[in-house]
């Protein structure tokens, strides 16, 4: 089995540039004087407004070079005064990404995410406490000692944490000066014109451009936010309710109390830290860093001033409503299902056309090797649901760009050439505007049949979808017998698991994916996994 995650591992997320922050330290008055202002710019471009700030600003004798002096002095890891979870979730991989590039063909290794120390686990709201602040391990056959059975790194460190100001995520890099030392922090950023610059602490607590290297960056982290490859179950490799690290695993030293505290094989203690609960640790950071809500109020409650979304429509990170549209049309990132007991829906049908309807997975009897197969990705959809809020979307609308092509979630050609065309030219001001224009290209691609062949209770609740003479009321008369024929399709092509030949086209759609998805992140430092 191999790995099925990707996250910081020598790649960044930040967002926007120095500018912004000064821009938004000059907007936000509140409690920032004059002189308050000269140290905000002075200081800013190198901390966020998060809690790598909370705990640094002002100290930069405090600064760790290592993981083992990050978790003590931001009470996260083994430092978390959590009983029943240190909140360290381990994977392990048949490859080490030490360099930032995936490298293959090595033994099976560890690689950790630690995440913020929720000490309110039972209140939903406060799952803000672990996405506010992860830091993120990695292993490497030739670390110093490895050959002992320790074959982590724990120094350089790479941390995300969220900004208040923006509700995006700032990055941090920590390097070690030797034991006893101060260590050197550098925030990566990137400016709203793509271009990347490296922020670095001094000894006096000022900010000055760093020549540290901190390899690849949004190679992995197209969107600058935290990702998660196989976001649901079996979460493979990953310690979970399903998986536990192999005992005849023979590590040792640092690795070994790292890994323990995903679950301790040997039972000297009972604390644990699954895949399953990171799922939904990183659920909420997505949903929160697009949206910007940073109470997660249970009301629902959001702010339209901060986040990533937010900040994109504005201006103030790069891409503007154009990027946040192509999550609707293409893809942006991806994640990756595995058949444990079911084969995934999404090899047959798009599970977001379908919605309304119950399509029952197939049995996963292991004559078809589903691994790592890409899907939709978890930030995609939340981007989708987000503009419709905004009002870029009607619900109408998504619902018709999911029937262009129902059969598939991912890289269809249909839907992303119609993309191409909507943002050929500026798109409007006006978030209504923006919708009329993609029900405008709808339309008139349905009129000239652009889309091919398509059974008569698609076509019509499609046309129903994208008429504007339609009530929504009207066209919801035509979604059931839409359904019922999407429900009759997707049975006939999982009856294709029955038989060898149709198992053989079913893998050819499968690699098919893989190599669209290979395709999409051509580079050696990119989040796949390995497929």
């Amino acid at each position: 089995m191999k790995q099925a995650f990707s996250w910081p591992m020598r790649h960044v997320w930040q967002w926007a540039g120095a500018a912004l922050l000064l821009a938004l330290a000059a907007a936000c008055d509140s409690g920032i004087t004059s002189g308050d202002d000269q140290e905000f710019k002075e200081t800013m471009a190198v901390f966020g407004d998060d809690r790598v700030s909370d705990v640094l600003k002002g100290k930069p004798n405090l600064v760790p070079g290592t993981f083992q002096e990050f978790e003590k002095l931001f009470k996260v890891g083994r430092s978390c005064p959590r009983t029943d979870s240190k909140e360290i979730f381990v994977v392990e991989e048949e490859s080490t990404r030490a360099t930032g590039e995936q490298k293959l063909g090595v033994q099976m290794l560890p690689r950790a995410v630690i995440t913020g120390c929720n000490t309110d686990a039972s209140n939903p709201d406060a799952v803000v406490k672990s996405f506010s602040l992860m830091a993120a391990l990695v292993s490497a056959p030739d670390a110093p000692n490895a050959a002992k059975g320790d074959p982590m790194l724990f120094t350089p460190l790479e941390v995300m944490a969220l900004d208040r100001r923006t509700g995006t995520y700032n990055f941090y890099v920590f390097f070690s000066n030797g034991a006893g030392k101060p260590g050197t922090m550098v925030r990566v950023v990137r400016k709203v014109d793509k271009s990347i610059v490296r922020f670095e602490l001094t000894s006096a607590g000022k900010s000055v451009t760093s020549k540290q290297q901190t390899g690849e960056c949004f190679t992995c982290h197209a969107n600058g936010g935290p990702l998660m490859n196989e976001l649901t179950k079996p979460w493979t490799n990953w310690v979970s309710v399903v998986n536990e690290f192999p005992k005849e695993a023979k590590l040792t030293g640092e690795t070994a109390a790292i890994v323990s505290e995903a679950r301790d094989v040997t039972l000297k203690h009972t604390r644990s830290s699954f895949a399953n609960d990171l799922e939904q640790i990183m659920r909420a950071a997505i949903r929160v860093w697009i949206e910007g809500d940073l109470k997660m109020t249970s009301s629902g409650a959001i702010s339209n001033k901060v986040g990533f979304g937010q900040m994109t429509i504005e201006g103030s990170t790069p891409g503007g409503v154009a990027l946040l549209l192509k999550s609707s049309f293409c893809e942006t990132e991806l994640n990756y299902a595995n058949a444990l007991d079911t084969i995934p829906i999404e090899l047959f049908a798009d599970p977001d056309a379908a919605a309304g309807t119950e399509l029952v997975p197939g049995d996963a009897t292991g004559e078809l090797t589903v691994f790592q197969m890409p899907v939709r990705a978890e930030h995609d959809r939340s981007m989708e649901l987000f503009l419709q809020k905004r009002g870029y979307l009607q619900a109408r609308t998504v619902r018709a760009l999911r029937l262009v092509d129902d059969e598939r979630d991912i890289f269809s050609t249909a839907r992303c050439a119609m993309y191409a065309e909507v943002v050929k030219t500026a798109l409007p001001v006006k978030p209504k505007d923006v919708d009329a224009r993609i029900q405008g290209v709808l339309a008139a691609k349905v009129k000239a049949k652009a889309f091919g062949s398509m059974t008569s209770a698609r076509a019509a609740y499609l046309a129903a979808l994208v008429d504007p003479k339609k009530t929504e009321e009207q066209a919801d008369e035509l979604l059931q017998p839409y359904l019922d024929e999407l429900q009759t399709r997707y049975e006939t092509a999982k009856a294709k698991l029955a038989t060898a030949s149709g198992r053989s086209a079913l893998t050819k759609l499968i690699n098919g994916r893989k190599d669209a998805a290979r395709k999409m992140f051509p580079k050696a430092a990119s989040p796949l996994p390995l497929m």
